[in-house]
């Protein structure tokens, strides 16, 4: 299991929160996505060999916002 933050720019409500996690939780192999608005970041925990940052990114922009960058989580 890996974890990584990705700062995420667009975010202006709790709505945003709940879509981004949710299409974040839609992809099979990702066991937990929190998305903090103030931070405007996401820290997911995924499964490394299933999961690439460019699923994620996709997922994200699919929902309306745009990916500033990944950051490893340790």
């Amino acid at each position: 299991m890996t974890t990584t933050v990705i700062r995420i720019d667009g975010m202006s409500c709790g709505h945003c929160v709940n879509w981004i996690e949710q299409a974040l939780r839609r992809i099979e192999g990702i066991s937990e996505a929190m998305v903090d608005m103030e931070r405007q970041q996401a820290k997911v925990s995924f499964d490394e060999t299933t999961v690439t940052n460019d699923m994620m990114a996709e997922a994200i922009e699919k929902a309306g916002y745009k990916v500033a960058e990944f950051i490893d989580a340790g």
